[in-house]
């Protein structure tokens, strides 16, 4: 298994990632492998190569990967990742209402994108292909789309729940919520601030 992210050049991706998630892969002595392709020149054109990121990554080592977006720190060793090689892909299905508004009872869950666990095989590589069209067809986040494609590929796939440790998302003041005790992986969503961002010509 081995741990995977990407960084566009020149763009504050590249400080994030030596800021955040390259000191703790480094921490806890973790393989890893770092993508920098050219900046595409917005926050959503960089965001949409991901699924091809994923892909070169796989082919490329031919094993397990653990993709990681770059703002993402490891708080402890991420164990359960060498525990999931019977399964083909392992997300976190996201109750926003819970987390951001404090209200139960939704049944709406959202598909996170951050940490992602893909397995190499055959049927994992056409799963991503077809999020990767789905992105070239589509403007929205690339996250919604693989939501998309999750859907569409329900009982193909053997999925493992990624616990909320594994995804936990920082809310005011850069801090973990309570409710999660023992956060493993942190992201420290910086698309707040760069989403808007726009290559200077």
């Amino acid at each position: 298994m081995i741990t995977v992210s990407y960084a566009t050049k020149n763009t504050p991706y590249e400080k994030v990632l030596n800021e955040r998630l390259l000191p703790t892969l480094k921490k806890f002595n973790l393989r890893y492998d770092i993508a920098y392709p050219e900046d595409f020149g917005s926050w959503q054109a960089n965001t949409h190569i991901k699924a091809e990121i994923i892909k070169q990554m796989l082919l490329k080592h031919k094993e397990p990967i653990v993709f990681l977006d770059a703002d993402a720190t490891i708080e402890c060793y991420p164990e359960l990742f060498f525990k999931l090689q019977d399964y083909d892909m392992s997300y976190h299905s996201f109750d926003f209402d819970f987390y951001w508004k404090n209200k139960e009872g939704s049944s709406k869950r959202e598909v996170l994108s951050g940490t992602l666990y893909f397995r190499y095989n055959e049927k994992v590589l056409q799963f991503i292909d077809e999020w990767i069209e789905e992105n070239k067809k589509s403007t929205q986040w690339e996250q919604k789309n693989l939501q998309i494609v999750v859907e569409r590929w329900k009982g193909k796939l053997k999925i493992y729940p990624l616990p909320l440790e594994y995804i936990a998302i920082v809310k005011g003041g850069d801090r973990v919520p309570n409710f999660i005790k023992n956060p493993v992986i942190v992201h420290h969503q910086a698309s707040r601030r760069f989403r808007h961002y726009r290559r200077k010509k």
